[in-house]
């Protein structure tokens, strides 16, 4: 966490970084820094003349004004600004030990974390009206240094999600082609069960700027249930949606669930619970 926070102070530091602040010099938006680190296996730092070529070539981004120096490259996009920094030592073993094992779409996460020797630190910063762009940004940036590097995955921290380099190269494809949105490489699901009543929920949502989404005890079964979180936690991100309580809201399969805004019950704050 301490390597994300100083790249933070470094990049809100540096002096073109203006994009809070209009022609009067009044403050029109806070800033966003989106950030995550890609684990490699080895100690070598991936070749940033490659990373900048994939992003051209593959991922439709055009780097501008470039500065590239001994372990960092820093570059420009319209209405974001992207760091990637090299750290020749593994992430912290308590944080990525504790997201590896509550990770269930990566099975064989905890021993292949393990293997990591040192990581590089992707941060995009821009208007935080623009969080989903950075988002977006982020994963095309990580992905082409998961190509571009003897790497295992992606992890990020604020929400606890790891994803192994198949999973996030292929979420971050169909990004690309299919104009969808990579929800778990962003947002983590997590399911518990109590006398045959199902439960969810999400984690990560408050970096989007909504509450996180929990069902509590429904009679549906697992697969029913994850995919109701699933569904309004897409709509919520992909559409910009601000649910009032007592809203309803339609899943993919045409459900109307009720929401109510309360405290968590298996988690920290308010959420939004979904009455199904």
């Amino acid at each position: 966490m301490r390597n994300a926070l100083y790249l933070t102070a470094l990049l809100l530091s540096m002096p073109n970084l203006m994009l809070s602040q209009n022609t009067n010099n009044q403050p029109v938006s806070t800033q966003k820094v989106v950030t995550g680190m890609v684990l490699l296996n080895d100690k070598t730092a991936p070749d940033p003349q490659k990373i900048l070529a994939a992003l051209r070539s593959e991922w439709k981004l055009k780097p501008d004004s470039i500065n590239i120096a001994d372990k960092t490259v820093v570059f420009s996009l319209p209405g974001a600004t992207v760091m990637l920094a090299h750290l020749d030592y593994p992430v912290s073993a308590a944080e990525v030990q504790a997201a590896a094992g509550i990770s269930w779409l990566w099975k064989n996460a905890a021993p292949e974390v393990a293997r990591h020797q040192s990581q590089m630190i992707i941060s995009v910063i821009g208007s935080s009206s623009r969080t989903l762009d950075l988002y977006k940004i982020f994963t095309k940036v990580a992905a082409a240094t998961l190509e571009k590097s003897n790497s295992s995955g992606v992890f990020l921290n604020s929400q606890y999600v790891i994803s192994s380099k198949p999973f996030f190269t292929a979420a971050a494809r169909n990004m690309l082609n299919e104009q969808s949105i990579p929800v778990y490489c962003w947002v983590y699901f997590g399911m518990l069960q109590e006398n045959n009543l199902n439960s969810g929920y999400t984690y990560g949502m408050s970096e989007f700027g909504y509450p996180d989404l929990e069902i509590v005890k429904s009679a549906h079964n697992t697969q029913e249930v994850h995919a109701a979180l699933y569904d309004v936690t897409h709509n919520i991100i992909q559409y910009k949606l601000q649910l009032q309580d007592g809203q309803q809201v339609t899943t993919g399969d045409d459900i109307k669930i009720t929401v109510k805004k309360m405290p968590g019950q298996m988690l920290e704050g308010t959420v939004l619970r979904l009455e199904y």
